[in-house]
């Protein structure tokens, strides 16, 4: 004899086996980013251990000119990877220069010092102006909304913030540091130096620990499952 299950038995064994799809996903993705991207792994300079193998970071380089003393433009640059690794904005007027074309260039390293009670996530970015005009400053007003995005090497939570330096010499600054996607990270570009995402390394303890919970409360949605399965089974039979 065929066993139909009634509308509230197979809403019930549905509503389970979403939650606990929703409970096995490695962490919980805001709805108004809507579907992840497919990033290919993030590159380092130097991988740590058990990190997938990659073609290196990317650098990436350009000129801008020089009008009245400042960039005539604003620009974007980026590096290659999918998704990129850095992107920075810079409007016009932001840069200055006795004489141009101002060259950028921006290039990857491996992490060397961190603020305490931090690990670093990813390489360090170095950001720098030249001129054939002499020095290339920043003028605060124009650079104001000067943006610079690092990606995460992951998009576990919480995510990293962004810190800045002038110079190796110098200490880490945390800058305001928003969210710019599942794990891209945002902040206000201070012009060039160093740039790094750090984070707590409990955080990474609390991932690792969140794991064994996670399987208890799937292997207890599964037994769930099995008991409203036999229930209805038990409750169709013949008398």
């Amino acid at each position: 004899m065929d066993v139909v299950p009634s509308p509230g038995h197979r809403w019930l064994a549905g509503a389970l086996l979403v939650g606990a799809g929703f409970l096995a996903s490695p962490s919980a993705l805001p709805v108004y980013d809507g579907l992840p991207s497919s990033d290919e792994p993030y590159r380092y300079v130097s991988p740590p251990p058990g990190a997938t193998k990659t073609a290196p970071p990317t650098s990436v380089a350009s000129d801008t000119p020089v009008v009245h003393g400042t960039n005539a433009q604003g620009f974007s640059l980026q590096t290659a990877e999918v998704g990129p690794q850095l992107s920075v904005f810079v409007p016009q007027s932001a840069l200055r220069a006795a004489r141009g074309p101002i060259h950028v260039a921006i290039a990857p390293s491996a992490p060397t010092g961190a603020p305490p009670g931090q690990v670093a996530n990813g390489n360090t970015y170095t950001i720098t102006f030249t001129a054939a005009g002499g020095p290339v400053t920043m003028d605060p007003l124009h650079a104001a909304i000067a943006t610079l995005y690092l990606r995460s090497t992951d998009r576990s939570t919480p995510q990293p913030n962004m810190y800045y330096r002038a110079a190796a010499a110098d200490a880490w600054q945390a800058l305001q540091t928003t969210a710019g996607g599942f794990d891209v990270r945002v902040a206000a570009f201070k012009g060039p130096g160093e740039y790094q995402l750090f984070r707590a390394p409990q955080a990474a303890a609390e991932k690792k620990g969140r794991s064994p919970v996670l399987a208890v409360v799937i292997v207890g949605i599964v037994v769930l499952l099995g008991a409203v399965v036999l229930v209805i089974r038990l409750r169709a039979a013949p008398e």
